[in-house]
């Protein structure tokens, strides 16, 4: 079966991207336009799940025995690494709480709003995006949209096996409900589950496009230009200020997803580089250990801020958060990129252990219980990252 390994390096600089984003260091890249913007990404995100889980399964979710396996496969990819961080989280909050006995402060007391007791059954059951009585954001807040994500892998596989040869009209509908709902901009439910629907269908709709025309000659089309077109139109729209901008990215990475799925042009020979692969194999990890990781830098330099009687942190507006939070400020543009630097090279180390001892783990676990060596396991989101 094809491997889409142009997509999978996308897949790995945006989870990149999205460490960024959550990076709060004052003078570094991460405060960068493009960067505060990245949370963007996780519609990329969506969309690729969709295109390649449609590629996957588009003829093997005929019947209940499949769809059996497809649930365990899906579960077996996703819940291993997030239970395991979700505890990784949990051990965080009592450090957190041990520290604040000695003086410590943080943006929020340990075990209290996102981290709260009543916040913990949700996360464990992937449930906290879906809840109105949940927070979304709350322990491994990354996870949210893996929340939304793996209930969409459901209700995917059910339509696949119960609509059949309806199933792309279906989920063309659901596809285009979700985003007239997001573009007038009131529900009942929570804006994430449109956010996620409204993608990750178009992008299994997207794979149907992209089926059609694989074998087509398509030398009308010069993909160097049409590929650097539409990275620096990406670019261009994610640092803009337009409304419904989310809206807009998603049919732009709609067509960027297409184009790139061709890996004809001068970028995806580049993004075939396995420095590339490596961080496309490695995404899933890089997406979920992230927050764990700048958690414990940030702490780091509060407690380095006391001991050393000066103060590395500033009270600022956060540009996904509505309250003030601590960002760390070394005073030295030199210094805060070196913070950044070194924050990225540890995640990056912590996924490879994660990858390796977690991820590997469970996807081995679902292939003994559906006894099928062949199992996919290459459709992760960001992916849901």
């Amino acid at each position: 079966m094809k491997r889409f390994v142009v997509l999978d390096s996308f897949r790995g600089l945006c989870a990149l991207s999205v460490v960024l984003f959550h990076t709060y260091v004052v003078q570094s890249i991460a405060e960068l336009e493009f960067f505060k913007n990245s949370f963007l990404m996780v519609e990329f995100f969506f969309i690729l799940s969709g295109f390649v889980l449609f590629h996957t399964y588009r003829q093997r979710l005929n019947n209940t025995v499949q769809y059996k396996d497809f649930f365990i496969s899906r579960t077996a990819r996703i819940f291993p690494l997030h239970l395991f961080m979700l505890v990784v989280f949990l051990i965080l909050e009592g450090g957190r709480k041990l520290a604040e006995l000695k003086g410590f402060s943080f943006n929020e007391p340990a075990f209290s709003g996102p981290t709260a007791s009543q916040e913990l059954l949700p996360n464990a059951l992937l449930l906290q995006s879906w809840l109105n009585t949940t927070i979304t954001g709350s322990f491994n807040y990354p996870s949210w949209s893996i929340s939304i994500e793996y209930y969409l892998y459901l209700v995917f596989g059910l339509m696949a096996v119960l609509a059949r040869g309806n199933k792309v009209k279906v989920f063309a509908v659901v596809s285009l409900v979700s985003f007239i709902t997001l573009w007038h901009g009131e529900s009942l439910f929570k804006t994430e589950i449109f956010r996620g629907a409204s993608c990750f269908f178009a992008g299994a709709v997207l794979y149907v496009v992209y089926d059609k025309i694989k074998d087509s000659e398509l030398r009308a089309l010069d993909f160097n230009l049409l590929e650097i077109a539409l990275v620096l139109g990406a670019y261009r729209l994610l640092v803009s200020s337009v409304d419904h901008k989310g809206i807009y990215a998603s049919v732009l990475f709609c067509v960027l997803i297409l184009a790139f799925s061709f890996e004809r042009g001068v970028i995806s020979r580049f993004l075939q580089h396995r420095v590339f692969i490596a961080l496309g194999t490695l995404s899933f990890s890089i997406y979920m250990t992230h927050a764990a990781v700048l958690f414990v830098f940030k702490s780091a330099v509060i407690v380095l801020s006391k001991l050393l009687h000066t103060d590395l942190t500033e009270t600022l507006q956060g540009h996904d958060m509505p309250n003030m939070m601590k960002y760390i400020s070394t005073h030295s543009v030199w210094l805060d990129n070196g913070v950044v630097l070194l924050q990225m090279a540890v995640v990056l180390g912590v996924s490879v252990v994660t990858y390796k001892y977690v991820e590997l783990k469970g996807m081995q676990w679902g292939k003994r219980l559906t006894r099928r060596k062949d199992t996919p396991s290459n459709s992760m989101p960001g992916a849901v990252l």
